[in-house]
């Protein structure tokens, strides 16, 4: 499998006013200044042993992986606007040919982690879904929690960007 190409989804405002940025890599020129950079990379995460203590290797855009291999995908968030930016929206779809594997940067007081199991149409901590079964010999619909593995996006709604502010925000992918 080759490196993989995703857009990055980014909201965000400044001085109350509403604006999209420029996808992670993007398709058309605009006049708009984005209010933040957005860098989507990808690192391949093999465990090793050292001294006795298993650590992950990291391998930067790898040129090829293997099925089960565990893939980061990594976001660097830069506000670029010179001013605070209210409630910047960071959403990355989990490549295609990987499957969800966890370890998402959590949801602190700054942000929120959320997930879409819908290719990103609606949004939530534990996402649900609905799922049909028979009881008493009816068929009955339910809301259940879905799995992590069902996963097609990540979303981090972050209160407040600083001026100059970088941050790292992440998940892993394992590769089917």
């Amino acid at each position: 499998m080759k490196r993989m190409m995703m857009s990055v989804v980014v909201l965000g405002s400044s001085a109350g006013a509403l604006q999209a940025s420029q996808p992670a890599v993007p398709t058309q020129p605009s006049a708009r200044t984005p209010l933040v950079k957005v860098t989507l990379t990808q690192d391949q995460l093999k465990p090793t042993t050292v001294n006795g203590k298993a650590v992950d290797t990291v391998i930067p855009s790898p040129k090829s992986v293997l099925p089960n291999d565990v893939l980061r995908e990594e976001v660097t968030v830069v506000n670029v606007s010179g001013k605070l930016v209210k409630n910047p929206t960071i959403s990355v779809p989990v490549p295609k040919g990987t499957t969800f594997a966890g370890s998402a940067t959590s949801s602190t007081d700054r942000w929120n982690t959320q997930y879409s199991v819908d290719n990103g149409k609606t949004y939530a901590a534990s996402p649900q879904k609905s799922v049909t079964t028979t009881e008493n010999g009816k068929s009955v619909t339910k809301q259940v929690a879905a799995l992590p593995s069902e996963y097609t996006n990540v979303r981090w709604a972050i209160g407040t960007l600083l001026v100059d502010e970088t941050l790292k925000l992440s998940f892993l992918v394992k590769v089917n």
